[in-house]
């Protein structure tokens, strides 16, 4: 028989002696519950050993070119054995062995001619290990019976049999076996270190990969949380893009009937991909779950699903992680049917794949609950603006909804010139405040029938800069100030308070001087009607290109109607006997 260099790398010996992480217990760090059962399957640590066991007697075998057992020192019982080998009394050099074990290194626990017990210890190979590796070897040539009946004797064997045995092997002197022995531990105990490190390498690769595909997707996240301010879009998108990097048939949110409201939702539940069950299903699922998955991750993988209890039969992992909306969960994040590699046994949602879950729905939950303050503070600026457009009115009574009519308008305006929705809301807001500066003017010249002296009128044309005085402080209208203060600024340079000319006067001031003196020439006053629409058009017709911007009087005159229509039906209910001249 051809014996192997005990020097070579053994690379058919993968050797891992490490006992696997229970899929389903609690994930370190996270506040998770993972539902089990009992189960009459078998062992997967036992079944492990077992298989690095056999490795472990291949690897000897072929190595010596003679068979080996592997004897438990605890109990005394032969794990397992090589087909062919000399069966010996181990029980009664239990002692010997578990003192080989103890010292960790090859020894001769029996040299009694022509025969010789080699013990190697597995401990080297796993911390803790009570196994001893065992094989009998002939120390030279035998031609009769009765040189082997000693040796027979005193390892327990039939004498015919050992004889039989002992002349077709090849011989091995002690001081071979034990260097051979040596070396060949020296070996196992390299590649099992080997195997270890590649396996940390791996296991770091993957966890880097894992983090970075994570960091990734909350980056993208977190990108959309500045910007968007619609939940049900943006939970929408976050699914797709999860469904990008977590391997799983479908992925949902369910809501909490309770909390639904308070986003406004277009349904009570959002699907991305092939969802297993129906939504009603779904639903029903969470709501069996019940105080489990009200406050934790709760992971179902097959050992729960394969139950027959359970009722989803189309339905084989499942993943839950509450959104929270302060203490109470707003909706469940799931994924549904792991789609790992059924050969490789991996379909399962892993710790890893639960935490990016995690993760995206504390996003989401904290996303929610600024919506939520967002709302709030967007309700109150509304009423604050709404209290100083009331200021306004009571200040200039004459002039009731002129500021609403006047933020209509110049939306329009802007809308036809190709302005951003956030331009319109600026304007919009611009037009409502515009003047606000007049709660400082003097109620006898802002209120007087009649036409204003020039002292008068320049106290009025001092409104623009009061406003922009009242609103200065305020964070949330600095976007509009410029707008405030120089909505009267004149194409030709004539106009208030700056004197600004062309488009030093910034755009949707111009677009909103067109809008106010629109407003102004079309209302009664005290001492007159509101004009004609066509001496009101002719005159801001002429103005262009002097008093105002003629792009704005372009896209005023295209949609004139529209103008005209939203103006009649502002002023509709309103009975005005008075105003001021501005």
């Amino acid at each position: 028989m051809q014996r192997l260099d005990p020097t070579e790398p053994l690379e058919t010996c993968k050797l891992t002696f490490s006992t696997p992480i229970n899929s389903h217990s609690e994930l370190p760090g996270a506040n998770t519950v993972a539902v089990t059962v009992e189960s009459n399957c078998v062992n997967d640590s036992n079944f492990e050993n077992e298989r690095n066991i056999r490795l472990l007697l291949q690897t000897l075998s072929k190595t010596f070119a003679e068979p080996f057992a592997v004897v438990d020192v605890h109990s005394g019982d032969v794990v397992r054995s090589s087909y062919g080998g000399l069966s010996c009394d181990h029980f009664g050099r239990i002692e010997l062995l578990a003192e080989v074990s103890r010292r960790g290194k090859p020894e001769i626990v029996e040299d009694v001619a022509p025969l010789s017990l080699l013990a190697i210890p597995l401990g080297p190979l796993d911390d803790g290990c009570m196994l001893v590796a065992v094989g009998v070897f002939v120390q030279h040539s035998v031609t009769r019976q009765d040189e082997v009946a000693a040796a027979a004797r005193t390892l327990g064997t039939d004498a015919g049999r050992t004889f039989e045995w002992a002349r077709q092997r090849d011989t091995w002197s002690s001081r071979t076996l034990l260097r051979m022995a040596s070396l060949v531990l020296e070996n196992l105990t390299q590649k099992k270190q080997l195997l270890y490190l590649k396996t940390e390498v791996h296991e770091a690769v993957a966890h880097a990969r894992d983090t970075s595909v994570e960091l990734g997707l909350l980056h993208r996240l977190a990108e959309q949380l500045q910007l968007s301010k619609s939940a049900p879009q943006l939970w929408q998108t976050t699914l797709s893009w999860l469904a990008e990097k977590l391997p799983a048939q479908s992925l949902a949110i369910v809501f909490n009937p309770q909390l639904e409201h308070e986003l406004e939702l277009p349904s009570d539940i959002l699907i991305h991909g092939e969802c297993p069950v129906t939504p009603a299903e779904l639903k029903n699922l969470m709501q069996s779950l019940g105080s489990v998955a009200q406050q934790r991750t709760v992971v179902l993988n097959r050992p729960e699903t394969s139950l027959p209890t359970w009722q989803l039969p189309t339905l084989r992992e499942v993943a839950s992680v509450p959104i929270f909306n302060g203490d109470n969960p707003l909706a469940w994040l799931l994924a549904l049917n792991h789609q790992g590699t059924a050969a490789a046994d991996i379909n399962q949602f892993s710790s890893v794949e639960t935490r990016l879950l995690s993760s995206i729905a504390t996003m989401l939950g904290i996303h929610s609950s600024n919506l939520r303050l967002y709302r709030e503070q967007a309700d109150l600026f509304a009423s604050s603006v709404k209290a100083l457009t009331s200021a306004i009115d009571a200040k200039d009574r004459y002039t009731a909804g002129h500021s609403d009519r006047v933020a209509q308008v110049s939306v329009m305006l802007a809308e036809e010139l190709g302005l951003e929705k956030e331009d319109l809301e600026t304007i919009y807001l611009a037009g409502l405040l515009h003047d606000i500066g007049k709660i400082g003017i003097n109620d006898h010249v802002l209120n007087k029938p009649g036409e204003l002296t020039k002292d008068e009128h320049e106290q009025i044309k001092l409104h623009p800069q009061l406003g922009y005085d009242i609103l200065q402080g305020v964070q949330q209208l600095d976007e509009i100030l410029p707008i405030v203060l120089h909505h009267h600024e004149a194409w030709n340079g004539r106009g208030y308070p700056y004197g600004l000319e062309g488009t030093d006067t910034p755009q949707m001031a111009r677009i909103m001087a067109v809008a106010d003196s629109f407003d102004a020439m079309s209302s009664d006053r005290p001492y007159r009607k509101g004009m004609s629409d066509e001496q009101l058009d002719a005159i801001i017709r002429d103005g262009a290109g002097s008093q105002w911007d003629s792009q704005v009087v372009e896209a005023f005159f295209e949609i004139r109607e529209d103008i005209r229509t939203v103006s009649d039906k502002s002023r509709s209910g309103l009975s005005l006997t008075k105003s001021s001249s501005v």
